[in-house]
């Protein structure tokens, strides 16, 4: 069974086609030390970590308002998105300044056919022009404490202290099973 303390167990090679890191050759032209930190996630990995980041309501509101139900203490934002060398370097410099240490590994899920990566935070700022630039991108780890959220539309949140309670939601649920017995013909909203 898949979890997060095994998901590295259900990698694959790297695809055979284009990659956010250009062509197979392009890829196996990084650096060793690179590739060691880039990690594609199989089918069910990949099935299973999308499924988790839903569950886990690190995002609650539209693309473009990530974390509009307050999920988060504290949610900064970079726009300055010029694809111009200096902006990349200020994009690195704000993603070096979130304060999560080089070797701790997150997961990268692309809005798009592209699986899942499991990468160092070190390689997701080494190739974040690259990693933010047309789809839409959800980074996390596995303390679930913050999450960074990529709009295409050049935006990029960052909510951390991560302060969701699911007793809200379970105590609406059993509103709804509730209203449900009492009045039968009630259609619940979940089923």
């Amino acid at each position: 069974m898949i979890d997060l303390n095994n998901i590295r167990n259900f990698t694959v090679n790297r695809p055979e086609g284009w990659t956010l890191f250009g062509s197979a050759e392009e890829f196996d032209n990084l650096p060793e030390t690179h590739r060691e930190q880039i990690l594609f996630l199989d089918e069910g990995a990949g099935k299973y970590i999308f499924e988790f980041s839903s569950a886990s309501h690190l995002t609650t509101g539209g693309m473009w308002d990530p974390f509009a139900k307050g999920n988060f203490k504290t949610v900064e934002k970079f726009t300055d998105f010029s694809r111009t060398p200096e902006s990349d370097q200020k994009l690195k410099k704000w993603l070096y300044s979130r304060g999560i240490s080089f070797p701790s590994w997150v997961y990268v899920l692309f809005n798009s056919n592209e699986g899942p990566i499991l990468m160092t935070w070190k390689m997701l700022i080494k190739y974040s022009a690259d990693i933010f630039r047309m789809d839409d991108v959800m980074v996390f780890d596995n303390t679930l404490n913050w999450c960074l959220f990529f709009f295409h539309e050049d935006q990029l949140f960052f909510g951390k202290d991560n302060i969701y309670d699911p007793a809200e939601d379970n105590k609406r649920m059993e509103e709804l099973n509730e209203r449900k017995k009492k009045f039968p013909p009630f259609k619940h909203p979940y089923l």
